[in-house]
């Protein structure tokens, strides 16, 4: 049976590194999903930049690349959108700056539907070896503490963006995320986890990106605040 796989790529004036990224995950598609029947989709939500023109164009150019226009800004609501508007056996989304090496690529994929809930990258898996900043180190170790203690989770990763869902938690889990930004992910391994799926975290290979031309759109003191806030909002959700 063919397996069907949807890739989301949430982007916001990415000019820069569209096309390059985007003929990666396809190549690297190619080479290690051979069997499977994958669509990449370009989920922009609100780009001002070219970003739009070039997404098309790639849609128009690379068999099984499509373009999505969401209608607002976040990243939750281009992966939700993108994932609602292709119906697959696995959902996956990356950032689009590809710090994760894509040859975790296919043991995504099959760590998902083996587990029957999600795979994540996971920077902290023992096997994993990731390049980052000391400031980005801090911050992730800080996160990694902070949502284990309030939200008693056995994840250790959340936040990375490299994961992986069968159709079963997209269909019955994502419809209760609430939020439709950066955190709309780590959300949806929280409930799931709380659902009953089996999440499992497996090593990467992970570098911080820097590319010329292409502006952050992290800001570490910011992003930190609003992550407490939100992890809080989550645990009285969850009550």
């Amino acid at each position: 049976m063919t397996i069907r796989v949807n890739i989301a790529l949430p982007v916001l004036n990415e000019e820069v590194v569209l096309e390059d990224a985007v003929r990666q995950v396809v190549d690297a598609c190619a080479f290690s999903l051979p069997e499977e029947e994958v669509t990449v989709i370009i989920s922009d939500n609100g780009s001002e930049d070219r970003t739009a023109e070039i997404g098309k164009r790639l849609a128009a150019e690379i068999s099984g690349v499509r373009y999505l226009r969401v209608g607002e800004t976040g990243k939750g609501i281009a992966i939700r959108g993108a994932w609602q508007s292709e119906e697959a056996d696995v959902y996956v989304f990356m950032d689009i700056d590809l710090s994760t090496d894509l040859g975790a690529l296919p043991d995504l994929v099959r760590t998902a539907r083996e587990c029957g809930g999600m795979a994540i990258g996971s920077r902290f898996h023992r096997e994993s070896k990731v390049t980052r900043s000391f400031v980005r180190r801090l911050v992730s170790f800080g996160y990694r503490w902070y949502l284990r203690a309030v939200l008693r989770t056995k994840v250790n990763d959340a936040p990375c963006g490299f994961k992986a869902a069968t159709d079963e938690v997209v269909f019955n889990i994502m419809p209760f995320v609430r939020d439709e930004r950066w955190f709309f992910d780590t959300e949806l391994v929280i409930r799931a986890e709380r659902g009953g799926y089996e999440i499992r975290e497996m090593p990467i290979v992970w570098s911080e990106r820097a590319v010329a031309g292409r502006e952050s759109k992290v800001n570490v003191l910011k992003l930190s605040l609003e992550y407490a806030r939100k992890v809080m909002d989550l645990k009285k959700r969850l009550k």
